[in-house]
């Protein structure tokens, strides 16, 4: 018996992947029907063209700023454009990032691309709350799923409905990175090569999003009610912001001194590592993200499997 062959006796470890595929893109097909599609396309467009549009009138402001107190000293004629922007920026993210050298390896980042990055990681987790928490919930109380229990096993259905809506985060992603992208070509402040970085960034969301997913799927797997499921993946997101706040604190940290190993347990210890140059670093700190969502979301299937549906 061939090894694909044996995993395919306990239906509950290994989805059926036709019926995977079917399940997602019925999920997607109804997302466009109930115009869940058309919310995601406006939360992410329209809230990176006015993010986009309020850096550059900031980044105008500090540079002016950073203009008028140089020009105290020298000539303005003497003043390099590229060395006041960089100057701005340097003054702008110094207020987020502690690292020197991180700092340094960010200012050879387009400025646009850098706050998409810095507000999409921000912001992913939000967002996916709005879209996609509590939708296995929801789906469980209707006839047709029930239905639909009965010709495909739990595991494969619970994918395919989590496999859609990461397409949906993506998507929601792409058009923001896009967006933004338009709003700085427009207003002059985007290089078209520049795109690249944008790219990057949206990667990182999107691995910083997919934990939060899988963390919001396995809540409303376990919870299998609605109401009770969306509040709880609200409680679980700010509880996990939370948590993770207290194993940075400085005082807890003396007082129980292995705390701050628990915060590689949460998906906001890994953003900082998003950023690195290291292909290598951003690269396992993606691969947690991803066990860490895929772990959450075994534990509601687990519990799922062992519930009626």
């Amino acid at each position: 018996m061939t090894a694909a062959r044996g995993w395919r006796q306990y239906p509950y470890m290994s989805p059926d992947r036709r019926k995977l595929a079917i399940v997602a893109r019925f999920e997607l097909a109804e997302a466009l029907r109930s115009r869940l599609v058309v919310v995601v396309l406006c939360l992410y467009g329209l809230g990176a063209a006015f993010g986009a549009f309020a850096f550059v009138k900031t980044l105008n402001a500090a540079e002016g700023g950073v203009r008028e107190a140089a020009e105290r000293t020298m000539s303005a004629h003497d003043l390099p454009q590229g060395n006041l922007q960089r100057e701005a920026i340097s003054q702008m993210l110094s207020h987020f990032v502690a690292d020197k050298e991180l700092l340094a390896d960010l200012l050879s980042v387009d400025p646009l691309a850098l706050f998409y990055g810095f507000m999409a990681l921000q912001l992913v987790a939000p967002f996916v709350l709005l879209t996609s928490a509590g939708a296995h919930a929801r789906d469980l109380r209707r006839g047709s799923t029930r239905f639909v229990l009965t010709r495909c096993d739990r595991l494969t259905w619970a994918l395919g409905k989590t496999l859609a809506h990461g397409v949906l985060l993506g998507v929601g992603l792409g058009v923001s990175a896009l967006t933004t992208a338009a709003v700085g070509l427009w207003l002059g402040r985007f290089d078209a090569l520049s795109v690249f970085w944008l790219g990057r960034a949206a990667l990182r969301a999107l691995m910083y999003g997919l934990a939060y997913l899988g963390i919001f799927s396995g809540v409303s797997l376990a919870v299998r009610a609605p109401g009770p499921a969306l509040v709880s993946c609200v409680v679980a997101m700010f509880g996990l912001w939370f948590a993770h706040g207290l194993t940075r604190w400085a005082w807890l940290g003396q007082q129980l001194p292995g705390l701050r190993f628990l915060g590689w347990l949460f998906p906001a210890q890994y953003q900082e590592l998003l950023w690195s140059p290291s292909w290598l670093v951003s690269g396992l700190a993606a691969l947690a993200l991803l066990a860490i969502g895929s772990a959450a979301l075994a534990g509601g299937q687990w519990s799922f499997r062992r519930a009626d549906a």
